[in-house]
């Protein structure tokens, strides 16, 4: 009797060990928790956590105020800083902004010896027989960087080969002034374009037909670009980007994606009109159909679905098209109003394309800026209505910046996604009112009323910018600009356009759940919540408790993706 009671209870402790062991062996094991941190969560269900359980790349467990942490494999302590959803930047050029962080960037050069420190600089990054090129100097010459505008400066600068021809021989140079109206060719580059220049200065034609000779880049050199790129965004939090560089760029990211090296999850767009056929053919197309709402095609790592066009131009080379000529023209072009580009020159074809694309499941996402490009481009949405019936097609108008006042009620109700960048703000009030004049100013980076008239705003950097200005990746930038309204400099006091200031929970949420929602990526992304991507930024500063301009200077500490540290400062 004994033996069998002995038998008995050995056999009960066998299977409660073994019982325990299937509770909490390695397939139900948490991967990592994160504690003892500020956790917003953007989810209006459950705002604040006191900690994240992970398993895999999902979040699968919010701690609430009061609960105790589970056990995990590993356990980090966040130290009582702030977590938020990992930012996803609706609207970047990465292979230009990898471009411009490996080769050089002269924006804010108007001097000799910033000049030829921003060279010498970058010898040491590329390997020899590199070519370097661009970098646009002088677009901050007649404003400063943080200037609102109220003074200007009468500057030139104009480099000349004796400046950099020591300390280049093994790179050829070829580096462009802002406007592209001067290139600045060192000796070894005049001497493989078979030029000869004494100064080094190059204009009009001789400059056109020299960029075009210019060697295209090999792949290797693009892959270490997008891992500078890449670099970036890790330090910045962006655990998202929505990208429009042109087709080579995919190639790019598969590699990066096979050799696990992508650490920044990706939205491909297209950006030619035209490519909606091919588009339609890959089934690089919105899933409508799809059980609980439209999603996106694609996988976690690289997803489809949207298509980037344009209708006008930009400000900074005065194309956007307006209703009303601009107010600093000269006498001789004193009628000029913008133009319209590649594909909106034909207007009929443009809307047919649209359509056509609209009606294949390829949403759209069109640039504009001036009043009269914004409101044709409301018409063509009325026509995409009549002619492909309403549906949750989250239309996408690029920039939204100068919107008419009587526009703005159009927006409502039509479930219009505002792709906007509120550093564009901060960096492009020194020109605008002169530009444009103070009225039209007043439906410029117009946050606020967008958001009034039902718009959902999609927060991005317009990463690293046009050949003007630079606009950094980093959301804290973006997120000063939409709380102030003020220049990196803190002008003016009230903010430009105060009534357009939004508060910062708003402004997190457009550049976390906005962008996600806006590319049809909110199911996984964009909210810190049981089944959700575990893709998360811990940031060095509270920014509920510290005023906007402390947050110039606030970094990431960490940045997750996938339920992996991708970066610690």
């Amino acid at each position: 009797m004994k033996k069998r009671l002995w038998f008995l209870s050995f056999a009960i402790l066998i299977f409660f060990n073994w019982a325990c062991q299937q509770e909490s062996g390695p397939e139900n094991e948490i991967d990592l928790v994160l504690t003892n941190g500020k956790i917003w969560t953007g989810d209006d269900t459950q705002a604040w956590a006191s900690w994240i359980a992970i398993k895999e790349d999902k979040i699968l467990k919010i701690g609430k105020e009061g609960d105790s942490p589970p056990e995990a494999a590993q356990t980090i302590d966040l130290e009582g800083q702030l977590a938020v959803p990992g930012f996803n930047d609706s609207h970047v050029h990465f292979a230009s902004a990898g471009a411009l962080l490996l080769g050089i960037n002269l924006l804010d050069v108007n001097n000799e010896e910033k000049f030829r420190k921003r060279i010498e600089e970058t010898t040491q990054r590329l390997p020899r027989g590199s070519w370097i090129t661009r970098g646009d100097w002088g677009a901050y010459e007649a404003w400063g960087v943080g200037s609102e505008g109220s003074e200007t400066k009468d500057m030139v600068f104009t480099p000349h080969r004796t400046m950099i021809d020591e300390i280049t021989p093994n790179h050829p140079v070829l580096v462009t002034r802002y406007d592209r109206t001067e290139g600045l060719a060192n000796g070894l580059a005049l001497q493989e374009l078979g030029i000869e220049s004494e100064s080094g200065l190059l204009i009009g034609e001789e400059l056109l037909n020299a960029l075009k000779k210019i060697p295209e880049k090999s792949f290797e050199r693009r892959v270490a670009e997008s891992k500078r790129a890449l670099e970036e965004c890790r330090k910045w939090g962006v655990t998202t980007v929505q990208d429009m560089s042109d087709a080579r760029q995919l190639d790019v990211y598969n590699h990066l994606k096979e050799k696990g090296e992508l650490t920044c999850r990706v939205t491909f767009s297209p950006s030619r009109l035209i490519e909606h056929v091919s588009m339609m053919e890959k089934g690089w197309t919105i899933d409508w159909d799809a059980g609980g709402g439209p999603v996106a095609s694609g996988d976690d790592w690289i997803g489809f679905g949207t298509l980037k066009t344009h209708i006008d131009g930009i400000m900074g080379a005065r194309t956007a098209r307006f209703y009303q000529p601009y107010s600093d023209n000269i006498l001789e072009n004193a009628n000029w109003r913008g133009g319209w580009r590649e594909f909106s020159k034909d207007m009929g074809s443009f809307k047919d394309m649209i359509i056509s694309a609209d009606s294949a499941g390829i949403q759209m996402r069109i640039h504009a800026i001036g009043d009269q490009a914004n409101s044709i481009l409301l018409d063509i949405l009325d026509t995409m209505d009549y002619y492909n019936g309403v549906k949750d097609r989250r239309f996408r108008i690029v920039h939204a910046q100068v919107i008419s006042l009587q526009d703005f009620s159009r927006f409502k109700g039509r479930n219009i996604v505002a792709e906007v960048q509120p550093y564009h703000v901060t960096d492009d009030m020194r020109w605008m009112e002169e530009r444009i004049g103070y009225d039209r100013c007043k439906g410029a980076y117009a946050f606020a009323t967008l958001r009034d008239n039902d718009c959902i705003l999609s927060f991005g950097s317009d990463w690293p910018g046009t050949n003007a200005s630079y606009y950094p990746i980093n959301p804290l930038m973006g997120l000063y600009a939409a709380v102030t309204r003020q220049t990196i400099n803190g002008e003016p006091e009230q903010g430009w356009f105060p009534e357009q200031k939004i508060g910062l929970e708003e402004a997190l949420k457009a550049y976390t759940w906005g962008s996600s929602y806006g590319a049809f990526q909110e199911r996984d992304r964009g909210t810190l919540k049981e089944g959700m991507l575990a893709d998360l930024a811990v940031i060095d500063t509270d920014l509920f408790e510290t005023q906007p301009s402390e947050w110039l200077e606030a970094n990431m500490a960490m940045t997750i993706v996938g339920g992996k540290v991708v970066y610690e400062k």
